[in-house]
């Protein structure tokens, strides 16, 4: 009894237009009756024997008991349990990020260890698809969008699932107020987000099979930045796959608001251990090659070099970037060219900022700015 109580809280926290949502994206048709004031009725998918009764209002004192029947009429026809489509009803205004792995154990469970490192970085796959639906470029730095950051904190765990080891995550996006079929429509921003989501996993599959087969190379990765490829997201997918012995991601979009621009519900990607090493790279190229911009350097001068009628000089600085000790080369105006002078002749290191950007084996500051002798 309790159990069946359950279930009515449930459905009773089901949104009505996710109910009309689920119907009509499973073949029910609305039908034209005389309870269209109180309520709507839908003719099922099979024969159109069995009716649906879809309440007008989830004000209704009963609503959560009407909803449960719908969900009980439904998992009858389709041959499934009662609570799955309940809870199908309930994610119907989100769309759906679904992360497999292939190596779980008999038991549907992974290594403690293993499990926190794999939420990581399916949190940071979604980070990167929503740092490339704000600006794409070829890598991002943590904490740096705060619109990305932002839709992070909307974004929810869902249960797992049985068959293997499975993290859902739940993209809530608004219900479109228009009829389908309607393109060219400015999307809310959680869509662009798993759009470009499943726009990225796509085109990292697709830059792969083109460079194993000897016909592509880096270039092919960086044409694809603007449908979702990234230094960030080539990272977490190989670390995913690595983790899993074998991963894949799909994702489905809310049913309150139909995709218009993929066929079908779900887009679908896996990726195999060997893929890994490729990633890695692909990923790595990608960090070198990304301009950070606003980036601060601290470490001693090391070399000095100005021609004697240039009002500009160059100077290199040994500096820490990214952990490792490197030699980081700018060009200076006449003013703070005299300053990094002064600290490499008294040997004092110098603080300052500016656009890094790896070219080869070398690291350029261009634009350096609030140069600071310490």
């Amino acid at each position: 009894m309790n159990g069946l109580t359950n279930e009515v809280s449930l459905a009773r926290a089901v949104a009505l237009r996710g109910v009309h949502a689920y119907l009509r994206a499973n073949g029910w048709v609305r039908a034209v009756d005389a309870l269209r004031a109180t309520a709507d009725v839908y003719l099922s998918p099979q024969d159109g024997r069995e009716a649906a009764i879809v309440p007008a209002s989830e004000e209704y004192a009963d609503y959560g008991t009407r909803i449960f029947q719908i969900a009980q009429q439904i998992g009858r026809i389709e041959g499934r349990q009662r609570l799955a489509v309940l809870s199908d009803l309930s994610l119907s205004d989100s769309d759906l990020v679904r992360v497999r792995l292939s190596n779980a154990a008999a038991d549907n469970t992974v290594r403690l260890t293993d499990g926190a490192a794999v939420l990581e970085q399916a949190k940071n796959l979604l980070l990167a698809a929503a740092c490339s639906a704000d600006r794409p470029q070829r890598m991002y730095r943590a904490g740096r969008n705060k619109a990305a950051g932002k839709y992070l904190d909307r974004v929810r765990l869902g249960q797992s699932e049985r068959g293997s080891y499975v993290i859902n995550l739940l993209s809530p996006v608004a219900p479109s107020l228009h009829r389908q079929g309607t393109l060219g429509l400015v999307e809310p921003f959680e869509r662009r987000v798993t759009r470009m989501l499943a726009s990225g996993v796509r085109a990292s599959r697709h830059a792969m099979d083109r460079v194993n087969r000897g016909v592509a190379d880096i270039g092919e990765f960086e044409s694809r930045l603007a449908e979702g490829i990234s230094a960030n997201l080539c990272r977490s997918v190989a670390r995913l796959t690595e983790a899993g012995n074998g991963l894949e991601i799909s994702v489905s979009w809310a049913m309150t608001r139909p995709d218009q621009q993929d066929v079908g519900q779900r887009v679908t990607v896996a990726f195999r251990p060997p893929d890994v090493a490729l990633l890695e790279e692909a990923a790595r190229v990608l960090a070198d090659r990304q301009e950070r911009t606003n980036e601060e350097i601290q470490g001693y001068v090391s070399r000095l070099a100005r021609e004697k009628t240039d009002p500009k000089g160059t100077a290199t600085i040994k500096a820490f970037v990214d952990g490792t000790m490197a030699s980081v080369q700018a060009v200076f105006d006449s003013e703070d060219y005299g300053e990094v002078t002064r600290a490499h002749e008294a040997r004092l290191s110098v603080s300052l900022e500016g656009d890094l950007r790896r070219e080869g084996q070398r690291w350029h500051l261009r634009n350096p700015r609030g140069v600071t002798v310490i």
